[in-house]
């Protein structure tokens, strides 16, 4: 009985932190008031006004070439970029010593990990922890371009986005997302095995997964079958190259 009342709890923690997170997606919540912000920090309002520019999530801001990339790339967005992500993410360095695994074939007996090679190499291993770009419906590496395609979409006057992916595509989730951050409208095609009879309405798209985020944000979704995107696909390319 206790296990089962854990459970529950954490069930609804779960839909709790879940609804928080995509309430601020859905509405916007990152125009924080400047009253708010003058209270707690020694600024006059014109100083007020351009923080709250800053933190707004449909700002475009001049996009500035890091120092290496400087004279070696010309084409430079023109519309700059967004704000959503939590930029730089942090680099992890990974421990190599102390790590043995057995494999499972008996044949093989006992069995080095790469880590371990790597310390005999005096090889550093660190990884960019891009999961940490923003928060379970941003995270990830997709919000890097979408900080530069959506400051095109606003720039360009446009009232929606339309994306294609797999049926738990992370890229479609984290799009309709940072759409609705930005007060555009998200619509999605979601490729999978299951589109006639979803469109029959003999099944349905369901509610687990990516899926769950897409539907909390009120994405528009449609979805085809794998051998419909290929065909397009193939249309395209003949058409445009």
């Amino acid at each position: 009985e206790s296990s089962m009342i854990s459970r529950l709890l954490l069930f609804i923690s779960s839909i709790l932190f879940l609804s928080m997170s995509f309430l601020f997606c859905y509405t916007n919540s990152y125009l924080i008031p400047q009253s708010l912000i003058r209270r707690f920090l020694p600024m006059d309002s014109r100083s007020a006004s351009s923080l709250v520019m800053s933190l707004r999530p449909d700002v475009a801001h001049k996009y500035h070439l890091p120092p290496w990339a400087e004279g070696k790339l010309t084409n430079l967005p023109k519309h700059g970029r967004l704000h959503l992500a939590n930029l730089p993410t942090p680099l992890h360095a990974i421990g190599t010593s102390g790590i043995t695994s057995v494999s499972k074939n008996k044949k093989d007996g006992e069995k080095k990990e790469i880590l371990n090679r790597l310390e005999e190499l005096d090889i550093k291993l660190y990884i960019k922890r891009d999961d940490a770009t923003g928060g379970a419906e941003l995270g990830g590496n997709k919000v890097r371009k979408l900080e530069f395609l959506l400051a095109e979409a606003l720039a360009e006057g446009c009232d929606s986005v339309v994306t294609i992916g797999g049926e738990q595509s992370n890229h479609c989730r984290a799009t309709a997302s940072a759409s609705r951050m930005v007060g555009l409208s998200p619509h999605l095609i979601l490729r999978t095995q299951r589109a006639e009879p979803i469109h029959d309405k003999k099944d349905d798209i369901g509610w687990t997964g990516n899926i769950l985020f897409d539907r909390m944000v009120g994405s528009t979704i449609y979805t085809c079958t794998p051998g419909e995107v290929r065909s397009i696909r193939e249309f395209l390319i003949s058409c445009c190259f």
